[in-house]
């Protein structure tokens, strides 16, 4: 499996972060003696900022060459091989993809090469796992300054996601949904029995999770997610989890080990406290059947 680029990249960033601090460089005194600017340095050290961004190899291999590294040895090797990766290309460079929106970019990035994507929904289903109808209404329902006049690109992107992870069973999925989220129409009515019905397909795959939590439902204290957020790991160890929080403008990041801990915890917390996976198998058809019996 092709390893994150972003988990590449924030351990790219952390290695030559240590070496320079080690070697007892400023981001200036280490830019004069590669020949690069001191804010190329800072952003590859701090990725997060433009966590789309792509390192330069070119400026990687300065970089190791000014901080003293030989060449060839297992500390360049292992270092260089962790900018090859972060700087591969990514099925969302292709043009079709281009314009699938920042914030969906950012998911995809978090997504790619997952081994466990661990997502929690309120009252919308997540872009992962929707029909391209229900996509389509759902971004053309979006307003603002700026109304988006043509979905397909966005549409492209949710589908491509999916089938990069939930629907080619790349990646755990298990994902947790108020009930809300299955009994409100934010679709018509047609499109939403599509979406009932393609989650029961999902469920059926290999690795995928969907548990439903009932209004009713007693899970405790402090248990109620405030933003639908997913808790994301990968195959290497090495490679930090990290969780990616859906705040409407933007996607947020979050890295801190324990906050990225928290959000594991509460993940388990909410699958406890909802339906097991085949009681929420029989809600969501029971669901499908009564929005069948309307149409």
């Amino acid at each position: 499996m092709t390893p994150n680029p972003l988990a590449r990249t924030r351990r790219l960033g952390a290695a030559l972060l240590a070496l320079r601090t080690q070697r007892g460089y400023s981001h200036a005194e280490l830019g004069r003696k590669a020949g690069i600017s001191a804010s190329v340095i800072s952003r590859t050290e701090n990725p997060l900022g433009d966590p789309g961004r792509k390192p330069g190899l070119l400026s990687v291999r300065l970089l190791l060459d000014a901080l003293d590294v030989p060449r060839g040895s297992r500390e360049w090797t292992a270092i260089e091989s962790l900018a090859e990766d972060a700087a591969s290309s990514r099925w969302w460079d292709a043009a079709a993809y281009t314009r699938m929106g920042d914030g969906q970019r950012t998911y995809a990035l978090v997504e790619a090469g997952a081994s466990t994507i661990r997502e929690y929904a309120g009252l919308l289903l997540p872009g992962i796992v929707q029909t391209a109808a229900y996509a389509r209404h759902r971004v053309l329902a979006v307003t603002g300054d700026a109304p988006v006049t043509d979905p397909e690109p966005i549409v492209r992107g949710r589908l491509e996601r999916q089938r990069q992870t939930v629907g080619g069973g790349l990646a755990q999925y298990q994902l947790v949904l108020e009930e809300q989220a299955i009994r409100r129409r934010p679709v018509p009515a047609e499109v939403m029995l599509e979406q009932l019905r393609h989650l029961l397909a999902l469920m059926e795959g290999d690795g995928v999770s969907v548990r439903i939590v009932p209004v009713d439902a007693q899970p405790g204290d402090g248990f109620a997610p405030r933003a639908p957020h997913a808790h994301v790991t990968y195959p290497d160890m090495d490679d930090p989890p990290i969780v990616v929080v859906d705040n409407v403008t933007k996607a947020l990041l979050i890295t801190d080990p324990v906050e990225v801990s928290g959000y594991a915890q509460l993940h388990q917390r909410l699958r406890e406290a909802a339906l097991s996976d085949a009681d929420s198998a029989v809600y969501i058809r029971q669901a499908a059947a009564e929005l069948a019996a309307t149409i």
